[in-house]
């Protein structure tokens, strides 16, 4: 039943009477994904939407407010994050479209792997979402679903099972019944259940791990034209078993110094007192130590291009929130590794080291991490450099000739001595004959996986086999928790900047899309339309030798 008028929602433009047009190259011209659906009040059976939780967990002007005034409330947070627009995201829905292209006669299996994490609450309400339900559909479910994640997407999830086999790649059930854990100890039920229809129980499990694992844990093989399992299992991402294979994790006991939830980094806590969490009861006390709900990531550009895009988005999110978000997105990148110089003559080694409690980076295979050297001359003329990036994002040498085109792999490197040997952080999926592939459920196996590993992390572990390295054989210094690179500098080179660069979305995968491919392609592109920045995760400059 759809709960019409009960809240203002923030609107952006409708949707256009017919679908716009992107040009492509050479005269060709495809339809482009129309705008979609606005949010929606909804209450079914089993669940309530994002916006009926808004009257009592949004901003007002007694609660939900930092001791500066400031709007800290979950609705407001969580609106601008990737997980509430994950079944909005131009690059999931092209991705999406794409694999269902490619492969029709499994289509069914496609839709439930890539829907049960991305719209969780749209899958449980009803198991025959589909794609084009997302984009368009007007049902409970395609409403709910388009609120990605949401707030039953987490709050939802009952603690059994959670984090074993079981739930892993989106199989979390969620409640039905109308109830939400949280991590209050003594909850007010009577607000809830007057307003929403919903009973909160109070829950460890939603500030440990194990809540995040069966979306951050994505099993997967190659299926062939019937759905049917074609390959080995590829670990599309395996972040959660990368953390319980680490010195972070805190399930094993007794935890170690750097034990840390995902909570603990990515639901950072706001000190000191904030007004009641919740505008109902009224008289509802100050708390501390609130966890917010900003649950800030790694891709700051895909939040900046959205901002620029509300008006296809159509989603809850401001603008201004969304660049809040993508600010907020790159000072948590900021925290994740550490550079370590030691130059002796013209032998420089640069030790990256993980602050993460998973590979760096983590996630969805395409996000890519390198190494950025310039060496200057005392009269400032750059005599070497390794890692810089063209006016498109692209990996280039000193001449500017580009090093990662369509289907490049480039090696794992121990030792830099010229322009063109570049130290790149990656996962690359390939299919059945090794080429490079971005059909995720097309992908028999990973040429390259020299992300760095997480300290701790150990061959003996059980989740070694799906966390292992490869291609990075023989090189001594790709440790847990950190790698070292030696780069051989020129005579004459005198200062030298090192950065560690980052892209969540590389040029590569951009270009692997065209306008004529599918709308939702056309779309991709055209929210897309300026190159992925190099994000500076560390940098340090070493000034020439023998100066102070």
């Amino acid at each position: 039943m759809r709960a019409l008028g009960a809240i203002a929602l923030v609107a952006a433009c409708s949707s256009p009477a017919q679908p716009p047009v992107h040009r492509g190259g050479a005269g060709s011209a495809a339809p482009m994904l129309a705008a979609l659906p606005k949010p929606e009040a909804v209450a079914t059976a089993a669940f309530v939407s994002v916006a009926p939780c808004a009257r009592c967990h949004g901003p007002a002007e007694k609660a939900m407010r930092d001791a500066q005034g400031r709007d800290i409330s979950p609705v407001t947070d969580s609106a601008a994050t990737v997980m509430a627009l994950s079944a909005r995201d131009p690059y999931y829905l092209a991705a999406f479209r794409r694999e269902l292209l490619a492969n029709p006669g499994a289509a069914a299996q496609i839709t439930a792997t890539c829907i049960r994490c991305h719209a969780p609450v749209g899958f449980a309400e009803d198991a025959r979402l589909t794609l084009d339900d997302l984009e368009r559909g007007t049902s409970d479910a395609a409403v709910l679903g388009r609120e990605g994640a949401g707030c039953a997407g987490c709050h939802a999830q009952p603690p059994e099972g959670l984090g074993t086999e079981a739930t892993f790649t989106g199989r979390a059930a969620l409640r039905t019944d109308r109830v939400a854990f949280g991590a209050l100890p003594r909850p007010e039920a009577e607000a809830m259940v007057t307003m929403v229809r919903t009973t909160p129980m109070r829950a460890d499990h939603v500030s440990e791990s194990r809540l995040c694992a069966g979306c951050h844990t994505v099993l997967v093989h190659a299926l062939d034209g019937t759905g049917a399992p074609a390959g080995d299992e590829v670990p599309e991402q395996a972040t959660y078993l990368e953390w319980r294979n680490s010195d972070f994790q805190d399930e094993t006991r007794p935890a170690g110094p750097r034990a840390q939830t995902c909570q603990g980094c990515h639901q950072p806590v706001e000190q000191g007192l904030v007004t009641p969490f919740s505008t109902r009861p009224v008289d509802a006390p100050t708390r501390s130590g609130y966890e917010r709900h900003t649950l800030y990531g790694g891709n700051a550009y895909l939040l900046d291009r959205l901002a620029a895009k509300t008006a296809w988005l159509n989603a809850a999110a401001t603008p201004e929130q969304l660049r809040d978000a993508a600010r907020g997105t790159r000072t948590n990148l900021a925290k994740a590794a550490r550079l370590a110089l030691q130059r002796t003559g013209n032998t420089l080694r640069v030790t990256v080291e993980n602050a993460t409690g998973h590979k760096l980076p983590s996630g969805y295979p395409t996000r890519r991490m390198w190494l950025h050297v310039a060496a200057r001359a005392a009269n400032g003329r750059v005599v070497f450099e390794t890692g810089a990036v063209d006016r498109r994002g692209a990996l280039v040498d000193m001449t500017g000739r580009r090093l990662d085109g369509p289907g490049a792999i480039l090696p794992h490197v121990d030792e830099i001595a010229r322009g063109d040997q570049v130290a790149v952080w990656e996962a690359v999926p390939v299919d059945a004959t090794g080429a490079r592939t971005h059909l995720l459920l097309g992908t028999a196996r990973f040429a390259k996986d020299n992300r760095i590993l997480p300290a701790g992390w150990s061959d003996k572990h059980p989740d070694a086999p799906r966390t292992r390295p490869i291609g990075v054989a023989g090189d001594a210094t790709f440790v847990a928790g950190k790698d070292t690179v030696t780069v051989k500098l020129p005579d004459g080179a005198a200062e030298v900047l090192v950065e560690l660069l980052y892209q969540p979305i590389p040029p590569e995968t951009i270009e692997s899309y065209k306008a004529t491919d599918s709308p939702e392609a056309a779309r991709f592109l055209d929210v897309f339309d300026a190159p992925p920045p190099a994000e500076v995760l560390a940098r340090e400059t070493l000034p020439p030798p023998g100066a102070r």
